[in-house]
């Protein structure tokens, strides 16, 4: 059966628990094809039968008996059972979380699927090229500055955003395929409930059925995909220390179930440990991500700059740090054009990652607190930093344009952009 055949199923389950119930007392389905319980299966007087769906039944037929019986008690005990594992979220919410997080860490050169959060995207690419021209070829009093800023600082920042949003991805992740695997189980768990009652009323011996659940194995799969190693900024380096504890204990969780017993109450007992099983693998499983996630803030909580270009604090240059100024267009026009490429891929990350989700995409909190909460902080966290990051860049890259053209074409304009632009702080030391 499947999960969408729910509520037929738990209908069964009602039935096959009466059944079991009723065999408890020496009550069974008389032999003659009626829809009767008859002690021993065939004396003459007994209870009728609930249908197919569990309703109904407990109807004398015939002395010596004088009342009626109810099932509604063991109707009941199944409901509150599968209460909280009606209407589960399918994870298809979650799915749009996954696919804007993923694109984000690409575009910020993160793997999110290999061995490593910081791989050579086209950010990093460019921002090397436009490194090795400012060290090598060009000469000016702001050349310094705009490598502690833009190069070196620029990097780890670069990596910082992309582990967050592959941290990011791995939550989303896990609740886009979690849940499909969550469903599978409570209609596994069900079915074999539904088997070993029957079973039981059929021959009152002892049943016996195995449950795996296939949640966790799904789960650690999702885990896994995303990055766990290999970093040099050491935000990037804590963020996916974090990454791979959460991905290592996700994958040590292992929840097996069973549904055995040799009388009703056992049964059903063990029907319930076995939800209860699955309730704990979830809690368990989103407990360890959450413990991630909320990691994740607090390094960045702990080293803004790390994080945020327009955060950083740019080191005041030494006044003699050259007469003399040398610039060859070709350079310039390239460290430009490179720069031109960062800011469009840090725009591409910005609008891949988009806005966090309004609310939970997979509610559920009758069975585990969720990791919404806390991926919601990353998510502002990530989201604030690369729009400022963003903007703090562009205006880094205006500067220097402006800075060219005042050495190729002194005037008083392009000294007038100059000093607008420096008045923004984008290349002077943060007070």
């Amino acid at each position: 059966m499947s999960y969408d055949d729910l509520d037929d199923a738990i209908g069964k389950l009602k039935k096959a628990a009466i059944d079991a119930w009723m065999a408890d007392d020496a009550f069974y389905k008389d032999k003659l094809g009626e829809n009767k319980y008859y002690k021993w299966g065939f004396a003459p007087n007994g209870y009728e039968m609930p249908n197919d769906a569990g309703e109904g039944g407990g109807k004398v037929d015939g002395m010596p008996w004088d009342d009626d019986i109810s099932f509604d008690g063991i109707r009941s005990r199944v409901d509150n059972a599968v209460e909280i594992w009606r209407d589960l979220p399918t994870g298809t919410a979650a799915g749009v979380y996954k696919t804007s997080t993923s694109s984000a860490a690409a575009s910020l050169g993160a793997s999110g699927t290999g061995a490593s959060v910081a791989d050579d995207g086209a950010i990093l690419t460019s921002t090397n090229t436009m490194g090795d021209l400012l060290t090598q070829q060009l000469v000016a009093s702001f050349i310094g500055p705009m490598l502690d800023k833009y190069y070196t600082q620029f990097k780890g920042i670069s990596q910082s955003l992309g582990a967050a949003a592959a941290i990011l991805q791995m939550n989303y992740t896990m609740q886009s395929s979690m849940w499909q695997g969550v469903r599978d189980d409570v209609a596994t768990i069900i079915e074999n409930a539904e088997s070993a009652c029957a079973e039981y009323a059929e021959s009152k011996g002892t049943a016996d059925f195995q449950v795996t659940l296939g949640v966790v194995a799904t789960v650690a799969a999702a885990v896994a995909t995303v990055a766990t190693a290999g970093a040099a900024a050491p935000l990037v380096g804590a963020m996916v220390t974090l990454s791979a504890a959460a991905s290592t204990a996700v994958a040590a969780i292992s929840a097996d179930a069973s549904i055995t017993g040799g009388s009703y109450d056992e049964l059903m007992s063990s029907f319930e440990e076995a939800l209860d099983t699955l309730r704990s693998a979830v809690s368990d499983q989103e407990s360890e991500v959450r413990t991630m996630l909320s990691g994740a803030v607090s390094a960045v909580a702990a080293d803004p700059g790390g994080f945020d270009l327009n955060r950083y604090k740019i080191h005041p240059q030494d006044e003699a740090f050259s007469d003399e100024i040398v610039m060859v267009r070709q350079h310039t026009d390239t460290v430009s054009s490179n720069m031109q490429r960062v800011i469009e891929g840090l725009d591409a990350a910005k609008t891949a990652l988009g806005s966090p989700p309004d609310s939970d995409p997979t509610p559920h909190l009758q069975i585990s607190s969720g990791t919404h909460s806390s991926a919601l902080s990353l998510f502002d966290y990530t989201a604030d930093a690369l729009k400022s990051t963003l903007e703090e860049y562009s205006r880094g890259k205006d500067l220097f344009d402006a800075e060219v053209e005042n050495y190729f074409n002194t005037d008083e304009e392009s000294r007038q952009t100059v000093e607008d632009l420096a008045a923004s702080e984008a290349l002077t030391p943060s007070s």
